[in-house]
């Protein structure tokens, strides 16, 4: 093919496999209509092999793949940035132009879709991430520099955009943009939009990250902190609505990254700076306001931060006092304000309060971890065990995770100091309560160093086998272990010996494959279902019993097959995959014979099942 390097042959060695592993099956199949309807456009080879090519999606996006026959990367102008579905249509237009041998053009050193992917761009070399434009634009002549943004401005609308917001700001100032910018957030979540992110889409927030960037870098930090509050009003409601991978939320959470660095800068007094950073991260519910712990973190004076822990303060005491039935989101808003005043008394250097609003609103809000954690950190290891202990009978009947917390807080600090006994008797309480393979070997662990691992053993195996168990409220495995002081609860939930699971995990541990198979034959008895235990069963005993492995992956394969979704046929593939590699080949032809004929009219389900041979993509199309 005319002008095409012989280093892009390598995209022909890829499988639907490798597409699937790099990208995931939503993407991948995302990938596939997007080349189906032909939004690729001039498509070319770059020199050193790489594809790069526009995709017609909300924008024209610059996009680029490569590869080395192992892994597959890419770089795109859209806001997920890599291993999209713009990236895996560039790959599949390729194959098939390969496929029915239309020539690929070849892409010249400077094609101007690199800079937009790259501003640090240079040709023949990879740009460091260190590297800055400043000292070669700095080198050019002013009809340069000017031919330089043109060419840019014609190929990028973000360029031109850029180019235009800060023509408008030297012209009229900042208002205009500010009212564009706010336009901006309210077009993304606009109402109006809903269903099409039900069909895929997601919210665009590039140009709200445009205009906010440029106003920042022309002094207009206040406005695009103003901007910041109104884009959290209306952002959780985008969040919401869009069925995505997160990508909405990167979006918001980068253009609060820029709000937050305007903060810092402001002419805000330094309190009003903190006030604003703890009320966003007070009513931020999705991660959008990471970069407020930032500003935080600024060496702000005492006197600042005193001031902004007595507005906190002041709100706190607005607040209705939490009642014992008042359900968890009420402990928990005002936990996390308690939390934020408690952050700014310790910065204001009044430590001494802090501990005592920690103590007035512990019995609150449960929060005894938080008390406990201080009063260790303060040295006062007595007061805080009485706590401990106070707050695990408190908590243990409506809040079992903080009791829990409790007495891991317990196990740390005789681990500290070095009471082994103390420390096994916490796990083997903890595996009486609920007796998993991880709490089984945190205890065995614990046992073996405090020098008891024989003796506990034999309880917790008579406890997985037969069910024998300490009564509750006494201490656990008298004589072995010492009393911890806080008793033996009933077991998490009734569960009736043998406990087959566990049993299958520590066989698998200890890589018995005949006890391996017993429990899970009794497992199955019981019409005990665990997915993905079946899974570590089959790999566990695939060298010893492979027949036994290939019925477990034959009856997953079939039952997701019979569900008749793409998603689950797409998901029986690896299962189907196993099978290929254990199976005699006679046996396995026979079986995907079988397998044709007895779904012969699901046509999608026909379509993966060519995928099990992770044949090159080139030859299917």
């Amino acid at each position: 093919m005319a002008g095409e390097p012989e280093t892009s042959d390598i995209f022909r060695t890829l499988t639907w496999g490798d597409l699937d592993e790099w990208a995931g099956a939503k993407t991948l199949s995302r990938g596939k209509r997007y080349q189906r309807e032909g939004r690729v456009r001039d498509l070319a080879c770059l020199p050193w092999g790489d594809l790069i090519a526009w995709v017609a999606g909300t924008e024209r996006y610059a996009t680029t793949v490569s590869t080395d026959g192992e892994s597959i990367e890419s770089r795109c102008t859209c806001p997920v940035g890599d291993s999209c579905k713009h990236a895996v249509a560039v790959v599949l237009e390729y194959l098939e132009s390969v496929k029915i041998g239309l020539p690929i053009p070849a892409a010249t050193e400077d094609d101007p879709r690199l800079r937009l992917l790259d501003p640090d761009f240079t040709e023949h070399t990879a740009p460091s991430p260190e590297s800055s434009l400043r000292p070669s634009l700095e080198e050019m002549t002013k009809e340069d520099l000017i031919d330089l943004l043109e060419t840019l401005a014609r190929y990028d609308p973000h360029i031109r955009r850029a180019i235009d917001d800060r023509r408008s700001i030297a012209a009229t100032g900042a208002g205009l943009l500010v009212d564009a910018l706010l336009s901006e957030i309210d077009a993304a979540a606009d109402e109006w939009s809903r269903d099409e992110y039900r069909d895929g889409g997601i919210p665009d927030y590039s140009r709200v990250q445009e205009k906010m960037e440029i106003l920042f870098s022309m002094g207009y930090a206040d406005e695009v902190v103003l901007a910041g509050e109104v884009l959290l009003q209306k952002g959780p409601g985008a969040v919401e609505m869009v069925d995505d991978e997160g990508e909405t939320i990167d979006q918001i959470a980068s253009c609060m990254d820029v709000v937050f660095s305007a903060l810092a800068v402001s002419p805000r007094p330094a309190h009003e700076k903190i006030l604003y950073a703890i009320e966003a991260e007070l009513e931020d519910g999705y991660g959008l306001c990471t970069g407020a712990g930032r500003v935080l973190a600024g060496d702000f004076p005492e006197e600042e931060w005193s001031i902004a822990a007595d507005r906190l303060l002041e709100r706190l005491e607005d607040i209705a006092p939490v009642q014992e039935d008042s359900g968890f989101t009420p402990r928990y808003r005002r936990n996390r304000l308690v939390t934020m005043i408690v952050t700014a008394l310790d910065k204001a250097g009044r430590q001494d309060e802090a501990t005592r609003l920690r103590i007035v609103e512990t019995g609150r809000t449960d929060t005894y971890p938080d008390l406990a954690a201080r009063l260790l950190r303060e040295g006062q290891r007595d007061e805080a065990l009485q706590w401990i202990y106070r707050g695990i009978r408190e908590t243990e009947e409506m809040a079992p995770g903080i009791a829990d917390e409790l007495r891991t807080i317990l196990r740390e600090i005789w681990e500290r100091e070095g009471n082994r006994p103390a420390v096994a008797a916490v796990r083997a309480e903890a595996f009486f309560y609920e007796p998993t393979y991880p709490a089984f070997r945190d205890l065995m662990e614990a046992a073996r160093r405090a020098g008891v691992r024989d003796k506990v053993r034999d309880a917790a195996m008579r406890y997985l086998i037969g069910g024998e168990r300490p009564p509750a409220g006494s201490g656990v495995i008298p004589g072995v272990l010492p009393d911890t002081g806080v008793g033996v609860r009933a077991p998490r939930r009734e569960s009736t010996a043998p406990v087959a699971d566990t049993l299958i995990e520590i066989a698998i541990a200890e890589e018995r494959s005949d006890e391996i198979l017993h429990w899970y034959d009794r497992w199955k008895e019981d019409r005990i279902d665990h997915y993905r235990r079946q899974d570590r069963v089959a790999d566990a005993v695939v060298d010893a019993y492979p027949e036994r492995a290939n019925a477990i992956w034959r009856e997953k394969a079939e039952r997701l097959i019979v569900e008749a979704r793409p998603r689950s046929y797409e998901e029986s593939l690896r299962y189907l995959r196993r099978l290929r590699s254990h199976m005699e080949t006679p046996e396995w032809e026979e079986y995907l014979g079988e397998l044709r004929h007895k779904h012969a009219r699901k046509r999608r389900f026909l379509e993966v099942l060519d995928h099990v041979e992770d044949r090159r993509i080139v030859e299917e199309i």
